[in-house]
């Protein structure tokens, strides 16, 4: 007779599998970023059976859902108004966080807990990204310009987020790797300032070219400086 309990009894003990990216989710600061999470939900299951829990490392709560209803009561502060989950997707599985206005304080782990007669998790990560501005270009040197004169060109790109990848490289596609100092300083917002400079000397119809790459975003963004002239006097061009 326990034996033919314990068969009767398996398939109620039989656990989900909570699904998330393996792969960092990007959230664009000041945008809003959904943290995906899904399970197979069980045939008959009502949203008084579910309970869905999102929590952040050191288990502060973001996100409560028990017995058909939100229960943000312990909710962390950094998130009051700035989560939702999406209610005409539950029945179906789908437990995805939306989280609104995005910021750096906001980059962390995860994790998704629910609960349908049973109970599993799994946590995914949340990286933060913003874009870098255009770089701008200036020159140091003397006023008057000659070409075989050697000066500094300094590239400038302000509030992005993580720290950029600075190449440089001149008319044919070359990369330029002597003589160049690059410093990124973070503001109080946690934003990158980046500069950097590098010694050349001119030549006649070269260009100089600063690349700006954010490695989270992917994206890619430079300007360009170039040099024009004759009769050993030359004018430089952004």
């Amino acid at each position: 007779m326990d034996f033919l309990c314990f068969l009767f009894l398996l398939p109620l003990c039989k656990s989900i599998e909570v699904i998330v990216p393996d792969a960092p989710v990007t959230g664009t600061l000041d945008k809003d970023v959904i943290l995906p999470c899904s399970f197979t939900p069980p045939d008959g299951f009502s949203l008084q059976d579910l309970s869905v829990f999102w929590e952040i490392t050191k288990l502060q709560q973001v996100h409560a859902f028990t017995q058909g209803q939100e229960q943000l009561e312990k909710q962390d502060p950094q998130y009051i108004n700035r989560t939702q989950l999406f209610y005409g997707e539950l029945l179906k599985g789908n437990m995805s966080l939306l989280l609104r206005k995005v910021s750096l304080s906001d980059e962390g782990i995860y994790t998704c807990f629910v609960n349908v007669r049973n109970s599993s998790s799994a946590a995914v990560s949340l990286q933060v990204a913003a874009s870098y501005t255009k770089p701008t270009l200036q020159l140091k040197s003397s006023e008057t310009l000659k070409l075989g004169d050697q000066v500094t060109i300094t590239c400038h790109t302000y509030r992005g987020y993580p720290q950029a990848e600075i190449l440089w490289q001149d008319a044919s596609g070359r990369n330029l790797t002597e003589n160049i100092t690059t410093s990124q300083v973070a503001n109080e917002e946690g934003l990158f300032h980046v500069q950097s400079s590098i010694c050349v000397t001119l030549e006649t119809n070269d260009t100089y070219t600063c690349l700006v790459y954010n490695p989270i975003l992917q994206e890619l963004t430079h300007a360009s400086l170039s040099v024009t002239g004759q009769c050993g006097k030359c004018i430089m061009l952004s």
